[in-house]
């Protein structure tokens, strides 16, 4: 049976908002109550013993009825003989797990920037190797057009230096021999 979440704060002297933002930060569903498991980690998380209530008892008067006093029955009660294994534990898993939550978060936060700046330096290569492809095509345009008027600068070069040549041997076929 589920118990209020109003009747657990007003039992244990506890404010609501309090319990209430606890409920959410360990994820219980407290919308139909608190059920007994609930309810275990909430006085856990409280430090909170359990409130044993007596039960009214009703005693008939009757005849040929003795009755009798109660008994003094102990306070402490072990369980320990009654286990058959050990149990392996941690001390406080809920501050363990905290703990991890708190690592992966800021894990991912790091993966995430991480991620931010990789596709960052990909646009930059892109942009890089964009500007190196236009480049590259107007240098191989330019290798041509300079080959291209190199070579005509030496087809013509050449062409008026044999027309000098012819000038120069047949000034000197002219001239007087020296022997």
């Amino acid at each position: 049976m589920n118990t209020s979440l109003t009747k657990f704060c007003r039992d244990n002297k506890l404010s609501k908002t309090t319990v209430h933002r606890r409920c959410q930060e360990l994820n219980l569903d407290i919308t139909d109550g608190l059920n007994p498991v609930d309810l275990d980690m909430l006085m856990h998380e409280f430090d909170l013993k359990p409130v044993v209530e007596a039960s009214p008892v009703t005693v008939e008067v009757g005849n040929h009825q003795i009755v009798l006093g109660a008994p003094q029955l102990p306070q402490t009660y072990t369980l320990e003989g009654l286990r058959v294994s050990e149990v392996q534990t941690y001390e406080d898993p809920l501050a363990l797990a905290a703990q991890f939550i708190n690592a992966a978060d800021q894990l991912e936060t790091s993966m995430a920037v991480d991620i931010q700046q990789r596709e960052q330096k990909l646009q930059q290569t892109k942009q890089a190797a964009a500007a190196i492809a236009a480049k590259r095509q107007k240098l191989e345009l330019e290798a041509r057009l300079y080959q291209m008027e190199t070579n005509r600068l030496h087809t013509a070069t050449n062409a008026e230096t044999v027309s000098l040549t012819e000038g120069l041997t047949a000034l000197q076929s002219l001239g007087k021999s020296q022997d």
